[in-house]
This record gives structure tokens, sequence and C-alpha cells, in this order.
């Protein structure tokens, strides 16, 4: 159902209608200044839920090997058109496997959060034992109090604990789930160098290292 969802958005963007807030805007400052800064010795990334590749596309320019998961056939086709699909894996980003100790920067920027804070906490686990030793994240989650903020994200129902599913707007039908500054910290707990920032745009950006 969900990957049906992410298919018809990027099918939107496409055609130039309607586009996912994210889509419509460029790399993210704060990620490249991040990259620009952090040492990364194996230049190995993976992006769970690289969407139209721009963000691997900027990271192979700047010599990392690439790869990554989108569960959106139109994303898949969009993304190989562009970096090739080696490296490149269509599917389930709460099922994928993530070879252990193998990344030094692993990257979800408005995606993982699509789930409920079961499956992202799973996930998160794989992606810490994804990381080589000293490996960096980049991850943005949405502010608990953001949620009723944002105009397509008033119409929600909740399914889980802290996890709605939009009623309106270009993401109807998909999970989100919210975030307190505490839950952050928890989540990441086992990391250090621990940074949470949060945008305009009432996101936490977390940077961190293994």
């Amino acid at each position: 159902m969900e990957s049906t969802i992410w298919d018809q958005i990027y099918k939107d963007y496409q055609k130039g209608g309607t586009v996912w807030a994210t889509l419509s805007r460029g790399l993210e400052p704060d990620f490249k200044a991040f990259i620009e800064k952090a040492n990364f010795p194996k230049k190995k990334a993976f992006d769970i839920g690289y969407g139209t590749g721009h963000y691997l596309q900027y990271l192979k320019l700047k010599g990392f090997t690439i790869a990554g998961i989108d569960s959106s056939e139109t994303a898949y086709e969009m993304a190989t058109k562009v970096l090739g699909e080696e490296g490149l894996v269509l599917g389930d980003m709460y099922e994928c496997k993530i070879p252990k100790n193998s990344f030094d920067l692993i990257l979800s920027i408005s995606v993982i959060h699509h789930g409920t804070k079961e499956q992202v906490k799973k996930a998160l686990r794989r992606v810490f034992e994804a990381l080589v030793d000293g490996g960096h994240i980049y991850i943005t989650l949405p502010i608990t109090d953001s949620s009723n903020k944002w105009k397509s994200h008033r119409n929600k129902r909740e399914i889980a604990p802290g996890t709605f599913v939009l009623g309106s707007g270009p993401e109807k039908g998909l999970a989100h789930s919210y975030y307190t500054k505490e839950e952050v910290e928890n989540l990441f707990s086992k990391y250090k160098s621990l940074k949470i920032d949060k945008d305009e745009r009432g996101r936490w950006h977390i940077t961190a290292q293994k």
C-alpha cells in the first residue's frame, strides 16, 4: 500500500503536479556542511529512501561509493537513470538487511519516520550494525510539536502511540511518527558525538558517530 502511495507521489512529481515538500527543494545546506566537516575514510554511503537519487548523486561526486533502498518503482527508475543500478535496491526499508560493518555514512532525510515507532526503532538498530566503527549518520525526524502546524498533517488518525496516518495532502494514507527530543536522545543513545538540531520546518536533524 505505502509503496503505491510513494509511486504516485513520484509520478506526480514527474508530471510537474503537486509535489512532496522535500522533492521541491535542493539538498539540505546543513547536510552539505556536515559532509565537508566530517571524516569518511571508507567513503561508502547508504541512503534509506533515496528518492530521485539527488543526495547520492552529490555524494558520488564527492568520491563516495553509493548504495541505498527505496520502495517506489518510479523513484528507482528515476534514480538509476542518473546513477546506474549498482548499489540501488527497490524494496521495503523496514525489511532491508543492510550489510553489517559496511558503511561510514548512512543517511535518511525525511523518510525513515514513515512507519510505526517500533518499525523505526528496528530499522535504526540495523543502521547502527551496518556502520563501521567511527561511521556517521545523518537522519531527520519530525518534531512532535510540528504535527499540528503542517497543514497537510492536521487531518490524521493515530494508529500506534506517536504514529499517525494522514487523511489529506500528497502523503495521504502514509504513516508518520513524530518525536520529542527525549525520544531522539533515547533512540541514538548508543552513539557518540550526538548532535540534535531543529530546523525552521519542524524537523530534528540528527548527526552522530558510532
